[in-house]
């Protein structure tokens, strides 16, 4: 089943509460320059509570420092994958790190969450902020760390630890590792290159969360993620566990479905169709009920042009859609379909309403070649 945006410019245009949280988002945190990236989003949601939806167990007591052989064996041992959704091993990641040849250690935390319906993240740094900041005195001694950078959009925040804030544009995608790291840390990678071969260790601030309470011997296996109900544009924190079922958490934070499509996956702009009968896995990180979807590929291309203009890697994807559409098949090497990041700005801009980005996985899926960050 391949991947799709929930919404696009048109859907969130049309849609009074969406457009209003969007609104909201912008006098909070403005639009950015357009400088690193042109594409701006905002959030489209907003938290009906900040209680959390979901039980929790939590640290009583932090142990006071662990060494480094016994914390890289407690991150394996607890076999977690990186919290922004992908399927990496934590673990490997932090080995990559540690091997690579560079004098200076940088552990950079993502807690940017550019996709426009995740609200986590912010609400980690509200509500579990002390284990944070103990996560990462456990890492800095472990792992002599030179500099620990703090990556945020919310220009109000403030750090009272040992760590640099930086402020990044709220942007569309600046969470993507590569963009990220050149914004708050000034070193341009190319998108072949392994920040943490390069001394740079990215991890989404749910990892370093998650790193605390396997210190302290607390994990238990679940993970916070954002449920939403998209006509109201409303959405709650929750902490879930696999095999938790989808529909009855969605139920128990919004009430019945009723008419509305439900869907999973890694946010508002990279979803799944999900059934009542659907439980969690390790990767979801939201989950929502909708109304029918608008996007559909059956659309004509308007030729605009738009989608290749806003895509934040470059490629040529109008002239990926139009042979497609035309069942034209040629050499597409030249339009680097291996670039693509998955963000779904191309399907978000697309005036026509067309799946966009599906062409580019249908055609990456077809020749084996899985891409993603």
């Amino acid at each position: 089943m391949y991947s799709f945006a929930l919404i696009n410019k048109k859907i969130v245009k049309r849609n009074l509460n969406l457009r209003k949280a969007q609104a909201q988002e912008k006098r909070k945190n403005g639009k950015g320059s357009w400088r690193p990236l042109k594409n701006y989003l905002g959030k489209v949601v907003s938290l009906s509570s900040s209680e959390l939806t979901g039980n929790e167990t939590r640290i009583s007591n932090f142990v006071h420092d662990i060494s480094k052989e016994n914390l890289l064996a407690a991150i394996k041992d607890a076999n977690i994958t990186g919290m922004s959704g992908n399927s990496f091993p934590v673990y490997k990641k932090i080995n990559t790190f540690l091997s690579s040849k560079s004098g200076k250690k940088i552990l950079l935390i993502n807690a940017v969450e550019c996709d426009p319906a995740l609200l986590h993240d912010e609400w980690l740094l509200n509500n579990r902020y002390a284990e944070i900041l103990q996560a990462i005195n456990y890492m800095t001694q472990a792992f002599s760390l030179e500099r620990v950078i703090l990556a945020v959009k919310n220009k109000y925040f403030k750090s009272n630890g040992k760590l640099t804030v930086s402020t990044v544009p709220p942007r569309y995608p600046m969470g993507e590792e590569h963009f990220l790291i050149r914004q708050a840390v000034g070193i341009p990678l190319e998108n072949t290159e392994i920040p943490a071969e390069h001394g740079i260790l990215v991890l989404n601030i749910q990892s370093i969360y998650q790193i605390c309470k396997i210190a302290n011997q607390c994990y238990d296996g679940g993970r916070f993620i954002t449920i939403a109900d998209l006509t109201e544009a409303t959405a709650k924190i929750a902490y879930v566990y696999p095999t938790g079922n989808i529909s009855n958490l969605l139920k128990t934070g919004f009430g019945e479905i009723g008419n509305k499509h439900l869907y999973k996956g890694y946010g508002i702009m990279l979803c799944t169709g999900a059934t009542e009968a659907d439980n969690f896995s390790n990767h979801e990180t939201f989950a929502a009920y909708t109304n029918p979807l608008e996007i559909k590929n059956s659309n004509k291309c308007k030729r605009c042009g738009s989608c290749s203009r806003k895509c934040p890697v470059k490629i040529k994807i109008d002239k990926v859609v139009q042979s497609v559409d035309k069942n034209q098949i040629f050499d597409y090497s030249p339009y680097h379909l291996e670039r693509c990041i998955k963000c779904g700005s191309c399907t978000y801009f697309c005036p026509a309403s067309k799946n966009v980005s599906g062409y580019v996985t249908e055609i990456l899926d077809l020749f084996h070649n899985p891409v993603g960050y």
